[in-house]
């Protein structure tokens, strides 16, 4: 049935509804909205768009132009099961309390807001959770060589050029050998993580390890797929090879990012500085490379060794002078100088010298020296 009503200005609008008794209840309600100024017509018709639908919407917008989109791809799939049937006007701001999937849908829920699929924004107002960034996990050498012994050596360069490198698990799995040049000993990441390019020096291991691989003279990428055209997937290697490793090795609570951790960390305790090792990692900031400042404990102690050294040089000079003193005013005649000598209170009252520098030493005739 259709229901004919007209709005504050005149204007003549049809709604299609169902029986004749929800007509009316239409008819009544929509009436009432026109009273009260909360009539909006463009809104009837507007269709509500599951979160499911509108999910695989937009990663095919974004495809091939975000750096993030296997993220994005994961959140997709995850809040898609966890909201099965669910709009995208019915998603409440308490749904989501996860940060990843908080900011995949701060972005989904824009895109849909300029689309016209709904009005408001349910996590614009979200704040996003304070999250502990400062883990990490320390990989023995003794952790690394049980590790080894668990990992073929087809699969044991990835993990090493990670030790060795500090690359980021997606650069170290993107890389291409166009970036990679033995001429400087030099690793170029065209587009690190902030946006700007990074070098990364390479030691004789990393030579080694990438001279050695077969992809070299096969593929433009240095750590391939089967087909030699895209990636290795990252994931499926750590749940492949990686995670079964470590748990054969019994090594507890460690990841593919604490690789990343264990290459600053023994840099750190190699005793090079934090300036240089926040450039080889690539942070912006030194805050995110003073986490592993508490590693250096030999280096700092070297540091406030130094102090005890400063006292010892100003007590030498100190020393000195006053040996030099002492001779000037021994040769100066009449009476000998003695340090700290005894004192007799049977004995004349000493003479103290006219240098108000040397408050300590006293003119001694020369039956009062010590015997």
């Amino acid at each position: 049935m259709v229901g004919v009503y007209y709005d504050e200005n005149g204007r003549r609008h049809r709604e299609k509804v169902g029986p004749k008794a929800l007509a009316g209840k239409v008819y009544q309600k929509r009436k009432n909205e026109v009273q009260e100024r909360r009539f909006f017509p463009e809104r009837i018709r507007r269709r509500d768009v599951l979160l499911a639908d509108f999910f695989k919407d937009y990663l095919a917008r974004v495809k091939g132009r975000l750096r993030c989109y296997r993220e994005y791809e994961r959140y997709a799939k995850r809040l898609g099961a966890a909201f099965p049937g669910r709009t995208l006007r019915q998603l409440l701001p308490g749904d989501i309390d996860v940060n990843r999937d908080l900011q995949f849908l701060k972005h989904v829920f824009y895109v849909a807001m300029k689309d016209g699929l709904c009005e408001r924004n349910p996590v614009r107002d979200v704040r996003l959770f304070k999250e502990n960034n400062q883990r990490v996990r320390l990989l023995t050498e003794d952790e690394e060589a049980r590790l080894r012994e668990f990992i073929d050596d087809s699969d044991w360069p990835m993990v090493a050029v990670a030790i060795h490198t500090g690359l980021r698990q997606a650069e170290q799995f993107n890389l291409r050998w166009e970036h990679v040049d033995f001429a400087t000993g030099v690793i170029t990441i065209p587009r690190s993580k902030h946006g700007e390019a990074r070098r990364v020096p390479m030691n004789d291991t990393v030579r080694d390890l990438l001279r050695a691989l077969p992809s070299r003279l096969k593929s433009a990428l240095v750590f391939p797929s089967a087909t030699g055209v895209t990636p290795l997937d990252a994931r499926n290697y750590i749940n492949r090879v990686f995670a079964p490793a470590l748990e054969k090795a019994r090594i507890d609570g460690f990841r593919w990012h604490d690789l990343r951790h264990a290459f600053a960390s023994r840099l750190v305790m190699k005793g090079v500085d934090l300036r240089t090792v926040q450039e080889l990692l690539g942070h912006t900031t030194l805050a995110m490379t003073l986490r592993y400042s508490h590693l250096s404990p030999g280096h700092q102690l070297d540091a406030v060794r130094r102090l005890d050294e400063a006292a010892d040089e100003r007590a030498t000079a100190t020393s000195t002078a006053t040996e030099q003193r002492v001779e000037r005013a021994a040769a100066g005649g009449g009476a000998e100088v003695a340090w700290n000598y005894r004192w007799n209170p049977s004995a004349p009252a000493p003479t103290r010298t006219g240098d108000l520098q040397v408050r300590s030493l006293t003119l001694y005739p020369a039956e009062l020296r010590a015997p």
